[in-house]
C-alpha cells in the first residue's frame, strides 16, 4: 500500500471527505485527490501533520519495515494471549495500553484491550473502567470496519448498560444485531461438509448449554422460596442431553454455581439433608473443576452431540487465578444462612476438605 492509498484510508477511517482533509492541510481536494490516486505525493513538510492528525508514524505513511511492524504487533498478541490463559488482566491493561501508544490504529490490540477493560468493570464493578470500555467501544463502532469486532463492541456496550440500568441505550444496540438464526454459529454448519459441519454444528449444542444456564439465572428467582431448586436443577437436565456421559468438562464450575444456590434455597427453609447434599455436590464439581484447570488437562468429550469437540483449560480465562473460584467456596460457606448446620459433622467434614 503506497502513501496515498495510506491516506486514503487513514481519511475514511475518520470518516473524512477529501474536502476535509484538503481544509485542515491548507491544500486543495485535488491535492488530496491525486495523492490518493498516486499521480503525485504530499509535499515533505506536510508528512508530520498528517501522521499527528492520524495519529501514526510518518513510518506508518511509507510502509516502511511493515514485516517488522507486522511481526512485533504478532509478538504482542502472542504474549497477550498468554497472559490472557494465565488470568493476568492488570499486566495485559499495561501490554496493550503500551502497545496501542506505538500502534493506534491497530483494531485487534483495541478489541483486546477493550477485553481487559470490561472484565475489571464487571470484576471490580469499577465506573472508571466502565467508562473506559464505552469510549473504546464507541470508537470501535465509530470507526471500524470489522464486522465481529463491531458485534464484540455492541455486546459489550449492552452488557454495561444494562449493569448500569440504561435499558434504553441497551435496547438501542440490541435492536442493531441480527436475529439468533442468522448468526454465525447457526448458520456456519450449512455452509460446511464433513467433519467440518459436525464440529460446526456440536459447537451450537455447546453454545445451547452455556446460553441456557445464563438465561435460567435470570428467571429462577420467580419460583417460591424452598422450590427454586427444582427450577435450577434443569441446567443439569440440560447438560445431561448433550453431556449424556458426564464429560461436562468447563460446565462444572457452572454445576458448582448452581448447586450453591440450590444449597442456598434449602437453607432457607433450615432443609438440612437438601442443604448438605447440595454443598457437598458444588465442591465436587468445583474440585473436578480446579483439578482439570490446574493439571491443563484437554478434555476430549465422548457424548454423541459433542464427540467432536475438545476442552482446553488452556483456552480458559479468568480475571485472576482460578483458584479464587475456591475462596469464594469458602467466603459463601461463611453466608450467616449456614449458620442452622454450622456445628454438624456433617459441615465440618465439608470444611475439612478444603483445609
Amino acid at each position: 500500500m503506497n502513501i496515498g492509498q495510506k491516506i486514503k484510508a487513514l481519511r475514511q477511517e475518520n470518516n473524512l471527505t477529501q474536502e476535509d482533509l484538503a481544509e485542515a492541510l491548507g491544500v486543495s481536494f485535488q491535492a488530496v485527490s491525486r495523492w490518493e490516486n498516486g499521480t503525485t505525493y504530499p509535499d515533505i513538510t506536510l508528512l508530520p501533520i498528517i501522521a499527528s492528525m492520524f495519529d501514526v508514524t510518518i513510518d506508518y505513511l511509507f510502509d516502511m519495515d511493515t514485516y517488522k511492524i507486522n511481526d512485533e504487533i504478532n509478538k504482542i498478541k502472542e504474549q497477550d494471549d498468554m497472559l490472557f490463559n494465565q488470568g493476568k488482566i492488570k499486566e495485559r491493561e499495561l501490554l496493550l495500553e503500551n502497545a496501542l501508544k506505538k500502534y493506534p490504529n491497530d483494531w485487534d490490540l483495541k478489541g483486546r484491550l477493550m477485553c481487559t477493560y470490561f472484565t475489571f468493570a464487571m470484576d471490580e464493578e469499577s465506573f472508571e473502567y466502565e467508562q473506559k470500555t464505552i469510549k473504546i467501544a464507541n470508537n470501535i463502532l465509530e470507526k471500524c470496519i470489522i464486522d465481529s469486532l463491531r458485534y464484540y463492541a455492541m455486546q459489550t456496550l449492552v452488557i454495561i448498560y444494562r449493569t448500569r440500568k440504561e435499558l434504553d441505550k441497551a435496547k438501542k444496540i440490541v435492536d442493531k444485531l441480527p436475529i439468533m438464526i442468522v448468526s454465525n454459529d447457526y448458520l456456519l454448519p450449512d455452509v460446511l461438509t464433513g467433519e467440518e459441519r459436525i464440529k460446526a454444528t456440536q459447537q451450537i449444542f455447546s453454545n445451547l448449554v452455556e446460553i441456557f444456564n445464563n438465561k435460567l439465572l435470570t428467571t429462577y428467582g420467580r419460583e417460591e422460596i424452598g422450590k427454586r431448586d427444582i427450577q435450577l436443577l434443569k441446567y443439569k437436565s440440560f447438560l445431561d442431553i448433550v453431556y449424556e456421559n458426564g464429560d461436562y468438562g468447563f460446565q462444572n464450575i457452572r454445576l458448582s454455581d448452581l448447586y450453591m444456590l440450590c444449597a442456598k434455597d434449602k437453607a432457607l427453609i433450615k432443609n438440612e439433608e437438601k442443604t448438605i447434599d447440595y454443598l457437598n455436590k458444588s465442591l465436587e464439581r468445583l474440585m473436578i473443576f480446579l483439578d482439570m484447570y490446574n493439571n491443563q488437562k484437554t478434555l476430549k468429550h465422548t457424548s454423541f452431540l459433542v464427540d467432536r469437540l475438545e476442552d482446553d483449560p488452556t483456552t480458559w480465562s479468568f480475571s485472576e487465578n482460578p483458584n479464587t473460584h475456591l475462596n469464594e467456596f469458602c467466603n459463601k460457606l461463611n453466608d450467616e444462612i449456614f449458620d442452622f448446620i454450622r456445628n454438624t459433622d456433617d459441615f465440618k467434614k465439608i470444611l475439612k476438605q478444603l483445609n
